[in-house]
């Protein structure tokens, strides 16, 4: 003959449970538990965020928030989400504004409840994403506008740099003879020609 499973009654409310019912339930909130501490320094966010699934006047059994929490675990420890087939990068912080971002449209009744996937959220990390890598991009273009450029100017017929046009007129330099050499330095090796018109520059010019 089979043992009837022993009952046991809440002291505070009365409602009967096995002991098989009491055992999984502590098991559940000890998973429940070290999913959230995984969530850390978020968690009370995470969990603020998953009472959002909970349809109205009732409570998500411990055994759904772990699934959804499970759910989120490998995207917040990777800190990485893919939406719309494109891995997006989603560091803690955008996490952290997301979720804000979702309470207050449950406060201002902007966001349709109960929640039934994780969807709405993953869209608003991927735009969070797509604005900073939009703003990155910015920020490389503008500093490409602003980086110096080394100015010109024409002496004597010949484009040289100001500090190679100073040397022409105040310290006696050929142009042509300087013209060469700012080449020279630009590129290599000298070919031949160059290099002997460069000789016979320097011949004719004085040494330089």
């Amino acid at each position: 003959m089979t043992k009837a499973p022993e009952i046991i009654a809440c002291p505070a409310c009365g409602t009967e449970l096995t002991l098989e019912h009491l055992v999984g339930h502590l098991d559940d909130e000890r998973a429940f538990a070290r999913l959230v501490a995984l969530s850390v320094p978020m968690a009370h966010l995470v969990v603020q965020y998953i009472a959002l699934f909970a349809p109205e006047k009732q409570r998500l059994t411990l055994r759904k928030k772990v699934r959804l929490i499970q759910q989120l675990l490998p995207d917040l420890q990777r800190q990485a989400i893919t939406h719309k087939g494109r891995d997006w990068p989603a560091p803690l912080y955008a996490w952290e504004k997301g979720i804000e971002q979702m309470l207050a449209a449950r406060t201002t009744e902007r966001l349709q409840l109960p929640m039934t996937g994780h969807g709405y959220l993953y869209a608003i990390l991927a735009g969070l994403a797509d604005k900073h890598e939009a703003a990155a991009e910015q920020q490389r273009e503008q500093d490409q506008r602003l980086r110096p450029q080394r100015d010109t100017v024409q002496v004597k017929g010949q484009t040289m740099a100001i500090g190679d046009a100073l040397e022409v007129v105040y310290g006696g330099k050929d142009p042509a003879l300087v013209a060469i050499a700012e080449r020279d330095r630009q590129a290599a090796p000298m070919p031949a020609d160059v290099r002997a018109r460069l000789d016979a520059l320097r011949g004719k010019g004085g040494k330089a």
